[in-house]
């Protein structure tokens, strides 16, 4: 008898009251109702929101002024600009940090600004701003020291720095803590304070909101004309933004979806040479999508930061040319290459760990050996696989040859549900160095003394979130939420065409799962020796699907089945992006 792969649980999105909603959507903007039903899914049912979310354009985007703080920014900025003085850009050494120090260091330096930048290394400098860096940049003599993509929580840091007499500019979209850094200006969207409406930009989109605000400024007063030089067109840069949001995976909606549509335009073709040199060290020669930013460019990048320097990632970015940017992009394929062995090693034992704590509300891992590196990737693996919160928790330097001076532990959690990391980790705040990031992800350091304490209270505290709960065993009972059931003569061309207009896709806009009933897969065939390739339909007009990692389904081909499928996006270029559909879920026809 047929034994069929274990099936997760399906359930259904839509209900008979969203196909009415449709249907009266489907009239208004004169699309067809499958698109319509996957607007309603998305909650996307007024008249402006269905415009703004299928037709993206830079009126959506809020005027940066609004942000809490940027016009001291801007006046400071401009100020420095007229005294000549030195201006530090201090990144993050992550895609985001990198993507938004590079476009905030071109733009001050077109200025003629005396600007420099600095991305801590992560083994050496740990994470954000540090009294010891601040301390070596001071060699530097700069006035102003502007952050991208960190400074949320640096409290003592900003203190440090006003009492050295340098202006701190903070940049950041990191949740702050119950205190603000005494900074002159902190341009943050997640402030309390901050009435922007908008709160999931990058760190990159907030540096970019900054240059709006200043290229604003600046033309109000002349300077372009009064100084002849030659006025940047800012949306050059969203190709940046747009490579950080998708890196950092930041929600497609609101205005993120104009950037980075935008953004998306710019790298196909590609026009900066950094990119250029990464698309041919990682085999892109198609258009460059969120799928091939995420699983393919920006791990690259990343690993620069993880294991090495992260300061190749902004060289690599800055380069004037092929021949400049190959030998950066070379070596951080190497690198990567490199932190895979790392990470691969790391997981096995961290997955180890986690089976024997199963019963745990979270998951803490801890090892001496491990490289603090990838203790965000780790986590991030961990959480997904047994759907549980996850720390990932080191206390040695990896690779390095400096020991840790004290006994430190340094890692990385990520959150399931609706469970909010920061405000946890704010009830345990006595027992940490040092922690910060966003709702779902953070990173945190503690002294190997508390380790044991604050395993208790985390623990604790997990046991009394009810979000941690009800999410969870709905999405561990649930597996599969089918946004549409359509039938199998729906799959044509044109769908292909309207399900674009939902791109692009991401957190926040997934991509739509469609569920066709009743079908007889055929012409299945094995590629690459672990994925699956096979259509539906009659054979004259029938629609192809592939199945990543999908080989132990080949057995099931020819026989009757509910599929559940979604769209992803390719193409050579912007013009010619196609649909391609992927399996997410096989199961018997009832």
């Amino acid at each position: 008898m047929l034994q069929w792969p274990e099936t997760q649980n399906w359930e259904d999105l839509e209900t008979a009251e969203n196909r009415i909603q449709a249907k009266d959507l489907s009239s208004e903007f004169e699309i067809s109702q499958i698109l319509a039903r996957l607007l309603v899914s998305r909650n996307l049912t007024s008249k402006k929101l269905v415009l703004n979310f299928l037709e993206p354009h830079s009126k959506i985007c809020h005027d940066p002024f609004l942000m809490r703080d940027m016009d001291l920014a801007v006046k400071r900025l401009i100020n420095a600009l007229c005294l000549g003085e030195k201006v530090v850009i201090y990144g993050d050494y992550d895609v985001d940090g990198t993507a938004g120090t590079v476009m905030l260091y071109r733009f001050l330096q077109r200025l003629g600004m005396r600007v420099s930048y600095f991305i801590p290394k992560r083994l050496k400098d740990g994470y954000g701003l540090t009294e010891q860096t601040l301390i070596e940049l001071q060699k530097r003599d700069p006035r102003l020291i502007i952050t991208v993509d960190n400074g949320a929580r640096a409290v003592e840091e900003a203190a440090f720095l006003k009492r050295m007499g340098i202006d701190l500019l903070i940049t950041d979209h990191h949740t702050p803590g119950e205190q603000l850094p005494d900074a002159f200006a902190m341009i943050n969207p997640m402030r309390p304070d901050c009435l922007y409406p908008f709160k999931g930009l990058s760190g990159t989109g907030v540096a970019y909101k900054l240059l709006e605000a200043l290229d604003y400024q600046l033309s109000l007063d002349g300077f372009w004309e009064r100084t002849g030089k030659v006025r940047a067109d800012l949306h050059e840069e969203l190709d940046l933004v747009a490579f950080a949001t998708i890196s950092d995976s930041m929600p497609m909606t609101d205005e993120n979806r104009f950037l980075v549509q935008k953004g998306l335009e710019h790298l196909n073709p590609c026009r900066r040479p950094g990119f250029q040199a990464l698309l041919r060290v990682c085999g892109v020669r198609g258009r460059v999508t969120p799928t091939e930013i995420s699983f393919k460019l920006a791990p690259k990048i990343n690993a620069a930061g993880r294991v090495d320097d992260p300061n190749l990632g902004v060289k690599l970015l800055l380069s004037q040319s092929l021949t400049e940017a190959r030998p950066y992009a070379d070596k951080m394929f190497s690198l990567n290459q490199q932190r895979q062995k790392i990470e691969a090693r790391v997981f096995s034992d961290a997955f180890a760990q986690a089976r024997q704590q199963i019963n745990q509300k979270a998951l803490i891992l801890v090892d001496q050996q491990w490289h603090p590196g990838v203790m965000g990737n780790i986590a991030s693996r961990i959480s997904r696989h047994f759907g549980k919160t996850t720390l990932a928790l080191t206390f040695n330097a990896g690779t390095s040859t400096e020991p840790f001076q004290e006994s430190i532990a340094v890692g990385s959690a990520r959150s399931v549900g609706d469970l909010d990391l920061c405000s946890l980790l704010q009830e345990c705040r006595q027992m940490l160095n040092r922690f910060g990031g966003h709702p779902a992800a953070v990173g945190l350091s503690l002294s190997e003394k508390n380790l044991d304490r604050f395993c208790q209270r985390f623990q604790q505290l997990l046991n009394h979130q009810s979000q941690q709960t009800s999410p969870q065993e709905k999405s561990s009972a649930v597996g599969l939420v089918i946004d549409a059931w359509l039938n199998q003569d729906e799959f044509k061309p044109q769908l292909g065409k309207e399900l674009l207009r939902l791109s692009p896709f991401g957190r926040g806009n997934p991509e739509p799962v469609l569920g066709v009933r009743n079908v007889m897969p055929h012409t299945a065939e094995v590629f690459g020796k672990k994925h699956l390739k096979f259509q539906f339909g009659p054979k004259h007009n029938s629609t192809e699907v592939i199945a990543w990692n999908g080989e132990k389904w080949f057995e099931w081909m020819g026989n009757k089945a509910d599929l559940a499928i979604s769209p992803t996006v390719y193409g050579r270029n912007i013009r010619e992006q196609k649909i391609q559909y992927q399996a997410v879920g096989i199961k018997p026809t009832k």
